[in-house]
């Protein structure tokens, strides 16, 4: 009993980097690999990325309600859906200070380095050390493990990435300053409060906080617990259903969601058994084949927490029952997470090669890149969605309106144009006087090739 209790011990303050890694050596690599990402995503996407767009809840949710900059800051705490998404509401209030004819292309910036840098984020912390899987990682995490362009574009969708960078904190080392720490903390304080996936992050930082050594990252996996928690207080009750689990469709739509869709990319039509057993072997033969890897035994059981009880904020709801299906935003957070558990073990794999290195780092190279095109090939919306080709013209119609100073007269506009998804709600704001008395003004006040076509009663 006392030597399996030595064992425990010495298990346990094993530490999350054994040691420092060679960035003079690797920061090259990793460079590289983040323009190799980037010149993908823009080979893949440009027709996104290359024009803003307001997707799907951009609009109602954001551009809609802050157009004219009428809310008072106050208005980001809003929670329509009943959970806080603070970081949102403050890009979209700021945003509407400006000039309409940039708003759109505020969100999209915003959106765009918020991908960008979740995508590289992992790269950076060290844990990945041969420079063959370092090229690729960010390239297989961000066109592979983002498994929708809107992360890239869409403002909603940055609730989901905000998530994703805070479990990313929880991977990188400890910081040396107290400063260093305070600093941290107040950024995963905004990420948890804006974005409701966050209560993934509590079993991962006390899983952290279980199995690596206490230091000032301890402190901040506590604080990650406490302002979780206090968050997860503050969702709108009637949101979580518990008796869920007990409902064979929920089962079953768990462990089909859960092995064919994320752990076999959807790769694989077989029945249920096969879809289970065969990512079982696969996880049992790494774990087996890198068994006295500590670190990454104990970083093996956070990722496996993550990915598994990232579905639970879908499957233990009430949207599962709204939806009857699971989109790709409710299995990225483990889709993300399983491709750099994949990244980290074919990175140590690599390491403990001892001939050959460099040749046997191009193949896996060839072979990560090779599966990221035909994972992108297999699920196009990972790459493309319909552009908004008519939201540039309808902000410039909307400016052109507002020249019009329809308010000095009690007069007002309404211009809309449709949205990607008709179940979404449209672009849609009035210009001009929002008094009750306010008369609607005759389309003919914008010309013909001005907007025209944009106003509606």
């Amino acid at each position: 009993m006392h030597s399996l209790q030595k064992i425990l011990i010495d298990w346990r303050r094993a530490p999350l980097f054994d040691t420092s890694p060679d960035w003079r050596r690797l920061w090259p690599w990793l460079a590289l690999g983040i323009l190799l990402y980037l010149a993908a995503l823009a080979l893949r996407s440009w027709a996104n990325l290359g024009q803003p767009g307001l997707y799907m809840e951009d609009a109602g949710h954001y551009f809609n309600s802050y157009y004219g900059s009428r809310r008072q800051l106050s208005f980001i705490l809003q929670h329509p859906n009943g959970y806080y998404n603070i970081l949102n509401n403050l890009v979209a209030w700021l945003a509407a200070k400006g000039d309409v004819r940039l708003q759109p292309l505020i969100y999209h910036l915003f959106s765009l380095g918020m991908g960008v840098g979740v995508a590289v984020c992992l790269a950076c912390t060290g844990l990945v050390r041969s420079r063959a899987v370092l090229l690729v990682t960010p390239l297989a995490l961000g066109l592979s493990g983002m498994n929708h362009i809107f992360y890239h574009v869409s403002l909603t969708f940055q609730m989901y990435n905000v998530v994703v960078l805070l479990l990313c904190l929880l991977f990188f080392p400890p910081p040396r300053t107290w400063t260093g720490t305070v600093c941290l903390a107040l950024l995963a304080a905004l990420l948890i409060w804006s974005g409701p996936y966050s209560v993934v992050a509590v079993p991962a930082a006390l899983l952290c906080l279980l199995l690596f050594p206490w230091d000032k990252k301890a402190v901040l996996c506590s604080w990650i617990v406490v302002c979780t928690l206090w968050y997860t207080t503050a969702l709108e009750g009637g949101l979580i259903r518990f008796r869920n689990i007990l409902s064979p469709y929920v089962q079953e739509a768990v462990l089909s969601t859960l092995f064919g869709r994320i752990l076999l990319f959807d790769a694989l039509s077989a029945p249920l058994i096969v879809q289970v057993l065969l990512p079982l072997a696969l996880v049992a033969g790494l774990l087996l084949l890198l068994r006295r890897e500590t670190s990454y035994l104990k970083l093996s059981l956070v990722l496996f927490a993550i990915i598994v009880l990232s579905l639970a904020p879908l499957f233990l709801s009430q949207k599962i029952l709204l939806y009857q299906q699971v989109y790709p935003c409710h299995i990225y957070i483990a889709q993300f997470f399983w491709v750099f558990y994949l990244l980290l073990s074919l990175d140590l794999l690599l390491r403990r090669q001892q001939t050959n290195r460099a040749f046997k780092g191009l193949l896996a190279a060839l072979a990560v890149a090779v599966f990221v095109f035909a994972d992108n090939r297999r699920h196009p919306d990972k790459g493309f969605i319909q552009p908004m080709d008519r939201i540039p013209a309808y902000v410039r119609a909307v400016h052109a309106a507002e020249q019009l100073r329809l308010e000095e007269h009690n007069q007002y506009l309404v211009l809309r144009t449709q949205n990607i998804d008709p179940r979404a709600a449209p672009v849609s704001v009035r210009v001009g006087s929002r008094r009750r008395s306010a008369t609607m003004a005759d389309a003919t006040v914008l010309p013909a090739d001005g907007g025209r076509e944009f106003i509606t009663r």
